[in-house]
């Protein structure tokens, strides 16, 4: 991805316009061309779309009480597990071990993908208005999240 030519470089300044407020393009080109796949400019996220699954799966193990905290029917489903065992450890404020339970079992792919699948990803990475946006940069693609409120 090294090679940007001119007309993408000014479709990202455009792109990056067209935000609420207007990053530094200078600084999200330079990572294009760096090949960043993970960066963030003016709290400005951008993710490429090869790794977002496993990044955001990263983020959820790492937030064991969030994660615990999903609907009881939806882990349950997720998992393959009785929802009232769920429920259970809920009701206990046992969210820490939901989440253990959900890794130990090998689950946390399958829950991030619903997850995404349910809500997009916007709701997971851009706690300010849960959008997100896409832009495609020598074919690989990148899904945005503005932050900044």
């Amino acid at each position: 991805m090294s090679n940007i030519n001119y007309s993408k470089i000014k479709e990202i300044k455009t792109f990056c316009e067209s935000l609420t407020s207007e990053p530094a393009w200078r600084e999200v080109v330079e990572n294009f061309v760096n090949e960043n796949t993970d960066f963030t400019v003016d709290n400005v996220r951008f993710i490429s779309s090869d790794c977002i699954d496993e990044i955001q799966q990263d983020e959820l193990a790492g937030e064991e009480y969030i994660l615990g905290c999903f609907n009881a029917w939806f882990i349950a489903d997720c998992i393959g597990i009785d929802q009232d065992v769920i429920d259970a450890m809920q009701k206990v404020h046992s969210y820490e071990a939901v989440c253990k339970l959900i890794i130990s079992l090998g689950k946390l792919p399958t829950l991030q993908s619903a997850y995404a699948s349910a809500d997009g990803y916007g709701h997971h990475f851009n706690h300010y208005d849960f959008n997100e946006e896409e832009i495609t940069v020598n074919g690989v693609s990148f899904y945005v999240f503005d932050n900044r409120s």
